[in-house]
């Protein structure tokens, strides 16, 4: 199925969703602080997160950012160029190319593997026992990131998409939802 027409199947079945505010544009970003220039993961106890992604964003909202990447797809931009100290077989090498693929910017990519790393270690079994945060993004609950796909339990590439279209949704761009979490300690 080409991904136009999965994009247009994508938004129809949000259509009886209550609407939403328009979420932010993917890859607006503020120029960096001072305090946000190098995000560098504040070390935390073994735990793979504090309490991951939280908040509750609309379904609708969701299914709007998948559609507009698959949009983005839809125009075969060039291959995606993983940068050399990103192992490109590893769950970060995926990371960064679906970061691309989504339309955040490349600078986007030192907060969000910060932002990951801290959360999970990009790793897709993370499980957060106390908090029942799950996977990469730290999904609370795991199971919201079942409207990406099925197997969101075992599929890093399901969990990345989740996670991506949250952080639009909620944030704009990597980079604010990285400052959430350095304030608060959850995204």
């Amino acid at each position: 199925m080409p991904a136009a027409v999965a994009a247009g199947l994508l938004l129809s079945a949000c259509a009886a969703a209550t609407p939403v505010a328009e979420p932010a544009a993917v890859g607006s970003s503020a120029a960096p602080t001072p305090s946000s220039a190098s995000p560098t993961p504040t070390p935390r106890p073994d735990e793979p997160s504090r309490s991951g992604a939280r908040v509750d964003v609309p379904t609708v909202e969701i299914m709007a950012q998948l559609a507009r990447r698959a949009e983005r797809i839809a125009k075969r931009l060039p291959p995606v160029i993983v940068p050399a100290e990103v192992d490109p077989a590893s769950n970060r090498g995926l990371g960064y190319r679906e970061m691309i693929e989504f339309g955040f910017p490349a600078d986007q990519w030192p907060y969000l593997d910060a932002l990951w790393q801290r959360e999970s270690g990009w790793n897709h079994l993370a499980e957060n026992r106390s908090s029942g945060a799950y996977g990469i993004p730290q999904s609370l609950p795991g199971t919201k990131m079942a409207v990406v796909g099925s197997d969101w339990r075992t599929n890093p590439e399901t969990q990345i998409r989740w996670g991506l279209a949250y952080i639009a949704a909620r944030y704009g761009n990597a980079q604010k939802a990285w400052e959430h979490s350095e304030r608060t300690g959850w995204y």
